[in-house]
């Protein structure tokens, strides 16, 4: 029998893995005692020099010389915030590349530049090539720069939709998609269903479209001084795809061409002057003797551990709020959601708990990017609910995906015979056909808890039953069509929905504490059982045929309905 090499690869793949967690456990033992603090000068530019993704919340914190957390939005909102008080700081440059932000989390950091502003400090800034979410950033400076090479520039490409389709693809290699869905605009199984969207999906998704475009366009008319119909015509009318300097100034989206070196020089910048915002570590204390608590719920809903990132789930919900029950100075609450949905279960769960949560303090939730599907199941708990301007939502429905791989299994030459007692043994099994008794049964379960959504959502909002159809069926809103729809309270930020719940609370004089608390980086893996994953994987035999088998049992088990929204907007 031929004997397996998969131990000694997953051995090669594992001990180095292990010497640099140990490697890493060493070093910060002993980075305590390196004095790694960077000094503020009395005339310092704070420097705005995002890239990357930027994140609604840092739920862990790892030592510096990791590398592997980034500022942010609620960072950097605080960093922005006392950075206007702090008499070291003359001012702010902006110089983005390549940022990746959603457009609520531009908002945030947008209003607390103009907060900055009210300090008579100025914020300045440059590019050299500037991509949209850049330039969007910028466009908060009183002044713009850009290089003046052909090579630099702006790329501005408005709002879009790309909708990739596997319908034919699947048929090619023998897998059938059943998917069950209550709401004909959901829209999450047109793509394996069907060649296009159907008209009633096309429409609402272009709706919310240009919904965003519009705002981008205000946006920049708003912050450059100049008008709606120049903008437009940027978008639509221009013949060159990136705006190179001259024609940037002409349309006024820039103010001035210069190197970087002459920029700095204009404006007094210099390398002992210029402090990075990441480096930058004021002392901000929030919380008072009165507070009220902002809890995070970031990323798709699902069963997963309580230290898992960028999910939520009823574990880490838990979590958050033993350490918030724990705090007797906690008067309110505000859930910052920015979710997708997903499991509808996991979903209802939160929601149960987050009504007993209701009954002991004034609950506000803020919609952040997106809170639509399960995100606004779970935000229906509230006694409010606040919009970002930017927010996506709605969504209302609940979908499941069944793959059926017989004609896969018959081009492979695999074949099985089921034996079984009682009506739905077996009934599920990847390579048998399906049997139409068992795909109605499923469809009357879709059915029940599409119906249970509905339920949440008209209790919740005080919409009778029979209007909440024109509501619902899988459509999603801009803020503004949700308000007018009664679906949230209000459109505004975050600190609009953290004075809300003030005043429910009857509060004047208070401070804001944050969940969940950050953990350190190697509590997160002891946490999320990576270490376990590690041994597991060590002592694993499975052969790849089996490993294949469990992947695919995993992402399409057809055990879970889903309240999730298929469309994401940046």
């Amino acid at each position: 029998m031929k004997k397996s090499n998969k131990p000694i690869l997953i051995g090669c793949l594992v001990f180095p893995i292990v010497l640099i967690i140990v490697f890493a456990i060493s070093f910060s033992l002993s980075y305590k005692k390196l004095d790694l603090k960077v000094s503020v000068p009395s005339n310092a530019w704070l420097v705005l020099d995002l890239s990357g993704g930027v994140p609604d919340y840092a739920e862990y914190s790892a030592p510096s010389f990791m590398d592997i957390t980034s500022n942010s939005c609620r960072e950097l909102v605080d960093k922005i915030n006392a950075a206007a008080k702090d008499k070291r700081i003359c001012g702010i440059l902006i110089k983005p590349d390549g940022v990746q932000i959603n457009m609520a989390n531009l908002n945030e950091i947008g209003e607390a530049l103009k907060a900055f502003k009210q300090s008579k400090k100025p914020v300045l800034a440059y590019g050299e090539s500037l991509w949209q979410g850049d330039y969007l950033l910028a466009a908060y400076a009183d002044s713009i720069w850009i290089n003046p090479s052909a090579s630099a520039g702006i790329m501005l490409d408005g709002v879009s939709a790309n909708i990739l389709f596997y319908k034919e693809a699947l048929q090619k290699l023998g897998i059938k998609m059943h998917v069950m869905q209550e709401g004909d605009f959901k829209g999450a199984g047109e793509p394996f269903t069907r060649t296009d969207l159907t008209p009633g999906t096309r429409e609402n998704i272009e709706k919310v479209l240009k919904a965003r475009y519009d705002m981008i366009i205000d946006r920049i008319a708003v912050s450059r001084k100049i008008g709606l119909e120049q903008v437009k015509n940027v978008y639509e009318a221009r013949e060159e795809l990136f705006i190179t300097g001259d024609k940037a100034v002409s349309y006024g989206l820039v103010d001035k061409l210069g190197s970087l070196d002459a920029f700095k020089q204009h404006y007094g910048i210099t390398e002992d002057n210029a402090l990075k915002i990441g480096d930058y570590k004021p002392k901000i204390k929030l919380s008072k003797a009165q507070n009220v608590a902002v809890i995070n719920l970031i990323g798709d809903i699902n069963g997963t551990g309580e230290y898992t990132q960028n999910s939520i789930s009823l574990a880490k919900l838990e979590r958050s709020l033993k350490d918030l029950e724990d705090d007797k100075s906690i008067k309110a609450v505000v859930l910052r959601v920015n979710s997708p949905g997903g499991s509808a279960l996991e979903s209802e769960l939160i929601y149960q708990r987050l009504m007993e949560l209701k009954k002991k303090y004034p609950l506000v939730v803020w919609m952040g990017g997106t809170a639509a599907s399960g995100g606004y199941y779970i935000s229906c708990a509230a006694d409010y609910i606040v919009a970002d301007p930017a927010c996506v939502t709605g969504s209302i429905g609940v979908i499941m995906a069944v793959p059926e791989t017989k004609g896969l299994g018959d081009k492979l030459g695999l074949s099985s015979q089921v034996l079984r007692y009682g009506k739905y043994a077996g009934a599920l099994e990847l390579f048998n056909t399906y049997q139409p008794s068992v795909l109605d049964a499923i469809r009357q379960s879709s059915a029940a808890v599409y119906t249970e959504f509905k339920q949440r959502v008209s209790d919740s909002r005080k919409i009778p039953m029979e209007e909440i159809p024109a509501l619902a069926e899988g459509r999603i809103f801009s803020a503004e069509d949700a308000l007018k729809l009664k679906l949230i309270d209000a459109i505004g930020s975050q600190n609009e929905a953290i004075n809300k719940a003030a005043a429910l609370a009857k509060i004047k004089d208070y401070g804001v504490v944050h969940y969940p608390h950050q953990v350190s980086f190697m509590d997160l893996l002891k946490g999320s059982g990576f270490f376990k994953t590690l041994s597991k994987m060590a002592a694993d035999r499975t052969t790849p045929e089996e490993m294949l088998q469990e992947q695919l049992e995993e992402r399409f088990s057809p055990n879970e309905w889903l309240y999730r929204c298929p469309w994401n907007l940046p």
